[in-house]
């Protein structure tokens, strides 16, 4: 990792924060408002859990490589509001974003292995979708990581919104695509 700081972050690190930023809350408004709401009765099910899944591993993919490129990459100095202290919690918001994604994306997994999905959803091997996936503790904490991911992205969107309209102190910049300087 190189001690360079950049004003704005590389352009790959921009194109995936905005993908994922459309894929994650996208992939959770799915689980909330249509997976929990749709019973494993429902034909309609296996197409949407393959849908949720593979986005899901799709977006683990996005993670791996953004996470890979944020380490070889120079990156501007943290965002905070100005004291140690803010710097401190906005990186640790960050570490924490990497580590829900990722336990999202292995509890996911896990559960899908438990419940045998591989063969049912992806394979179509003709065998019903479990009465519930309640039975599966897995499921359970991957319901619980996608009720922190969502919170933290909400707060992650208020302290954007609060640099960009209430501070004006450019941290937005630095997530925007186009050209990059290092100092």
């Amino acid at each position: 990792m190189s001690d360079r700081r950049a004003n704005k972050y590389q352009p790959a690190l921009v194109l995936l924060h905005w993908t994922l930023a459309w894929f994650i809350p996208a992939s959770l408004a799915f689980g909330f408002l249509v997976l929990a709401k749709t019973p494993n009765t429902d034909p309609r099910k296996l197409d949407m859990l393959q849908w949720h899944m593979g986005l899901g591993m799709a977006i683990l993919a996005a993670m791996g490589v953004r996470l890979v490129v944020r380490w070889r990459s120079a990156r501007p100095a943290p965002a905070g509001l100005g004291t140690p202290a803010s710097a401190r919690a906005a990186g640790w918001a960050h570490v924490a974003f990497y580590v829900l994604v990722f336990g999202m994306a292995i509890t996911g997994y896990a559960t899908g292995l438990l419940a045998r999905l591989n063969e049912i959803v992806f394979a179509r091997s003709g065998a019903p979708l479990p009465p519930t996936f309640d039975a599966y503790p897995t499921f359970h904490a991957h319901g619980w990581i996608a009720m922190l991911l969502a919170v933290l992205i909400a707060l992650h969107a208020a302290g954007a919104l609060w640099h960009w309209l209430g501070r004006h102190d450019g941290v937005m910049r630095r997530m925007g695509l186009g050209g990059r300087r290092v100092d």
